[in-house]
C-alpha cells in the first residue's frame, strides 16, 4: 500500500541533496518545508522567485502543482488517504468521498485544481507549448518516475475536480449522501437544469439568453416542490438544449456586470430564490470563470474528469487497495457490481441517476 505515494515522497526528498551549492540545497529544503507545513503561498513565492533557479524546470513545475493542490485543500498524501478510507463509511464509497471533499475544499478549489493539473502536466513536458498539454501525456508506456508520479496526481486531481463539482451543486452535501434523506431540492434543481441543458425534456426548466461580464450564457429558471413553489436559478453554456450544452459551475448570484453585493439576500427556503424581492429580477447564477474567459463545464467535469481521473490512477498505480476503492466508486455510480475503474466508462445519465437516489 502507498507504494506510489512513497515513491513520490522519495523523489521530493531527493531534491534536498542533489543541489550543487548551499543556496540550492537551502532553497530545496525551504520549499519542501513550506509544502509539508501547508505554507503553500510561501512555497509558490519561492518557486517563482528566489528559488526558481534551484530546481530543474520539471521539478519546479511539480512542486508548483503540489502547492496549488494543497491550496485547493488537498495535500499530496491526504488525497490517497481520502480515497482509501472512503469505502469504510455508510456502504457508499463515492458518497463518502464526496463528503470528504466537501470538508476539504474551499471556494477556489476547482480553479486551483485546474492549475495544479496544468503544472503536473508541465512537469512531464517542460518545454511543450502550454496549449498542447493534455492528459494524453499519461498514456505512455515509457518507464519514467516523473511521468508516473505526475500522472498519479493528475488522476487524483481530476477525480477530485469531478467530486468537488457535485459539492458545488447543493448546499446540503450531508443530506445528499445520506441514505435516510431525499435529494435536496437545490441539488434536484441542479440536476434538472443539467438534464434540460443536455437535451432532456424538463417542463419545470426554462431558459433565456443573458450576457454576464461580456459572455453569453443561458439563464435557467427551475421550479421544484410539489406545486412548483420553489424557484432556482442556474446557468448553462447557452439557452439552447443540445448534447454539446451543459450547465456551468457558479458561485452565488450577481448582476450582468458581475456585482454580487446587489444580489445578497435573495435566497429563501431550501436555497431557492425569493422572487418577491426586486433584486431577484436582475440577478443570475454567477459563473466561476478561469483565466478570464473559460467557465467550468459541469457535464465534462462529472463525466470526463471522473473517467479520466480514475483511469489515469489505475494506469500508473499497482496498488490493489487503490484499485479496489476506485472500482467501488464506479460500481456505486453505475450500479454494476462488475464495473472496474479504467475499464467501465461512467455516463452522464448514470451520474444524474446516482445523485437522484
Amino acid at each position: 500500500m502507498y507504494k506510489k505515494v512513497l515513491a513520490t515522497s522519495m523523489v521530493a526528498a531527493s531534491l534536498f541533496f542533489t543541489g550543487c551549492g548551499d543556496d540550492t540545497t537551502s532553497c530545496r529544503f525551504d520549499v519542501q518545508s513550506d509544502l509539508d507545513l501547508g505554507n503553500f503561498d510561501d512555497a509558490l513565492t519561492k518557486l517563482d522567485g528566489e528559488c526558481a533557479d534551484s530546481f530543474t524546470e520539471s521539478d519546479r513545475y511539480f512542486n508548483i502543482a503540489t502547492a496549488y493542490m494543497g491550496k485547493a485543500g488537498f495535500g499530496a498524501l491526504d488525497v490517497v488517504t481520502m480515497v482509501l478510507d472512503a469505502d469504510t463509511e455508510d456502504g457508499d464509497a463515492f458518497g463518502a468521498l464526496t463528503r470528504s471533499v466537501e470538508e476539504h475544499k474551499n471556494d477556489d478549489s476547482l480553479e486551483l485544481l485546474n492549475k495544479a493539473e496544468l503544472y503536473y502536466l508541465r512537469s512531464i513536458a517542460p518545454n511543450a507549448d502550454v496549449d498542447t498539454l493534455s492528459t494524453d501525456l499519461c498514456d505512455t508506456n515509457e518507464v519514467n518516475s516523473r511521468i508516473e508520479n505526475a500522472c498519479f496526481y493528475v488522476g487524483f486531481n481530476q477525480t477530485f475536480q469531478a467530486t468537488a463539482t457535485i459539492t458545488y451543486m447543493t448546499n446540503d452535501v450531508d443530506a445528499l449522501v445520506s441514505d435516510n434523506e431525499d435529494t435536496p431540492l437545490d441539488m434536484q434543481a441542479s440536476l434538472d437544469a443539467l438534464s434540460w441543458a443536455t437535451g432532456a425534456d424538463k417542463p419545470n426548466v426554462s431558459g433565456e439568453s443573458v450576457t454576464i461580464n461580456g459572455i453569453e450564457y443561458g439563464h435557467l429558471t427551475v421550479t421544484e416542490g410539489d406545486s412548483g413553489e420553489y424557484t432556482y436559478y442556474r446557468l448553462a453554456k447557452s439557452a439552447t438544449p443540445s448534447a454539446e450544452n451543459s450547465t456551468v459551475i457558479t458561485n452565488g448570484y450577481c448582476t450582468t456586470d458581475g456585482d454580487k453585493a446587489a444580489c445578497e439576500g435573495i435566497e429563501g427556503d431550501y436555497g431557492s430564490i425569493d422572487t418577491t424581492l426586486a433584486a431577484a429580477q436582475s440577478c443570475y447564477a454567477c459563473p466561476v470563470v478561469i483565466d478570464g474567459n473559460e467557465t467550468q463545464d459541469v457535464a465534462q467535469l462529472l463525466v470526463d474528469s471522473l473517467n479520466g481521473g480514475t483511469g489515469t490512477i489505475v494506469g500508473v498505480s499497482d496498488d490493489e487497495d487503490i484499485q479496489s476503492s476506485l472500482d467501488e466508486f464506479v460500481q456505486d455510480i453505475t450500479g454494476d457490481d462488475n464495473a472496474r475503474a479504467g475499464e467501465t466508462q461512467v455516463t452522464l445519465d448514470q451520474v444524474i441517476n446516482y445523485l437522484n437516489q
